[in-house]
C-alpha cells in the first residue's frame, strides 16, 4: 500500500462514511410492517466495538430486535450490508448458530435481526472462570460447524471485502498494516517497507493459501463476536467472511487478547481442534499444526495494527488496554520456532522494551479519551 493511501487512512479520508441522518421514521415503518413488534417502541443505542455501523435495540414490553443501520453510499454490489445478509442467511441454512435476519432494506441500509442479548463469551468467562472449559468447547464446535459445513455453497462474489485470504491480502492488509499503524503510527519507529520486505514476503508465503484447501473464514472469530444466549453461543459480525486457511479463525479464538487464555488451555484446544478437523476433512493433523504458528503470527500482527488504528484514529480508547497482552504474545511468538526465521521482525520487536510499549498504550488511551 502506498504512502499516500496510508496518510489518507490516518487522516480519515478512507473508510469513513459520509454523515447521513438516521431514517428513524422509515425504520419504524419497516419494523411494524415486517415484524411482530407492536405498540410503543423503545430505542436503545448499542456500542458497536470497532464497527462503523450503528446499532439499536428496539423493544416493546414483550419483544425486541436489533436494528443495524449502515448507509450504503452508492450502488456498488456487494456492499457490506449485502455481504452481511447473504452470509448470515448462508450460515443459518448450514446450521451455524447466527442471529436470524428478519428483513433487509437495501436503499435505506437497514437490517432487522434477532436480539441475542448483551452477554459476550468474554463477559461469561471473565466473570465466571469455571465456565471457560465448557464454553470454549462449545466455541470449538461452532467453529468446526462453520468451517466444515459452511464452505460448501459459499459464493465468493457475495464477499464485499475480497473473496480470499491470500498472500497479497496478507501483505497489504495485515503485515503492512502492522508496520504503518503500529510500528510507525503507535511506537513512532522509522521502519520502511523495504526493511521488513524479506520477512513479510516469507511470512505471507508460509501463511497464504498455498496448495491447501480453502475453507469458510470469518476472520474475527473471537470472544467479542460470540454471544451467549441462554446456554448457547451464537456467532455475529460475519460480514467480512471469505475463503481462507482453517488455522486463522482458530488462532483468532486462542490468541484473543480480550480473554488471554492460559498457554496450557490454548495448546489443549489447538490439539483437540486439529484432530477433529482432520477427522472431518481427511486432512493431515501434522500439516495443520505446522502451518498454525505462521498464521497465528499474522493474526496477532493484525490485532496490534487494528488496536492502534481504532485507538489513535477512531478515538476508541478501550482498545488500547489490550495492546500490551497482544505485544507480550508477539514477543513469545517470535522467540519460538518456527517463527525464529523472521529475524528482522524479531529484531524490531526486541528493540522495544515492554515498559515503553505499556507507556505508549496508556498514552494512546488517555489521548483517545480526551479527544
Amino acid at each position: 500500500m502506498c504512502a499516500s493511501r496510508h496518510a489518507a487512512l490516518e487522516s480519515g479520508a478512507f473508510g469513513l462514511k459520509k454523515k447521513t441522518e438516521f431514517p428513524k421514521s422509515r425504520a419504524e415503518e419497516l419494523i411494524r410492517e415486517n415484524t411482530a413488534l407492536s405498540g410503543s417502541l423503545r430505542w436503545q443505542p448499542l456500542h458497536g466495538d470497532g464497527s462503523e455501523r450503528t446499532f439499536y435495540r428496539v423493544a416493546t414490553q414483550k419483544e425486541s430486535l436489533i436494528l443495524i443501520w449502515s448507509p450504503p453510499g452508492d450502488e456498488t454490489f456487494p456492499n457490506e450490508n449485502d455481504s452481511y445478509v447473504y452470509i448470515g442467511r448462508h450460515l443459518l441454512q448450514k446450521g451455524v448458530p447466527v442471529p436470524e435476519i428478519y428483513g433487509y432494506y437495501r436503499p435505506e441500509g437497514l437490517t432487522l435481526v434477532e436480539d441475542l442479548g448483551s452477554v459476550h463469551l468474554q463477559d461469561a468467562v471473565v466473570s465466571d472462570a469455571e465456565r471457560l472449559p465448557a464454553l470454549y468447547g462449545q466455541a470449538i464446535d461452532v467453529l468446526l460447524k462453520m468451517q466444515v459445513g459452511a464452505t460448501e455453497g459459499l459464493e465468493p462474489r457475495h464477499c464485499f471485502d475480497t473473496s480470499v485470504y491470500n498472500q497479497q491480502f496478507i501483505i497489504e492488509r495485515e503485515l503492512e498494516y502492522f508496520r504503518w499503524s503500529f510500528l510507525v503510527g503507535a511506537l513512532g519507529l522509522e521502519i520502511d517497507s523495504s526493511y521488513v520486505e524479506r520477512d513479510f514476503s516469507l511470512l505471507a508465503s508460509q501463511a497464504g493459501e498455498g496448495d491447501g484447501q480453502l475453507f469458510f473464514l470469518h476472520r474475527d472469530f473471537q470472544s467479542r463476536n460470540l454471544m451467549l444466549k441462554g446456554d448457547h453461543l451464537y456467532l455475529i459480525d460475519f460480514q467480512g467472511a471469505r475463503l481462507g486457511p482453517p488455522q486463522y479463525d482458530l488462532a483468532a479464538l486462542l490468541l484473543d487478547p480480550y480473554v488471554q487464555l492460559p498457554e496450557a488451555i490454548q495448546q489443549e484446544l489447538l490439539k483437540a481442534y486439529s484432530r477433529a478437523f482432520g477427522t472431518l476433512t481427511a486432512g493431515s493433523v501434522d500439516e495443520f499444526l505446522q502451518k498454525y504458528p505462521h498464521i497465528a503470527l499474522c493474526r496477532n500482527l493484525q490485532v496490534l495494527a487494528a488496536f492502534s488504528f481504532l485507538t489513535r484514529i477512531k478515538g476508541r480508547s478501550h482498545f488500547a488496554r489490550y495492546i500490551v497482552p497482544a505485544w507480550n504474545r508477539l514477543r513469545q511468538q517470535l522467540a519460538e520456532p518456527p517463527c525464529l526465521e523472521y529475524r528482522t521482525l524479531a529484531a524490531v520487536v526486541q528493540s522495544q522494551n515492554d515498559e515503553t510499549v505499556a507507556e505508549v498504550a496508556a498514552r494512546l488511551e488517555r489521548e483517545a479519551k480526551n479527544a
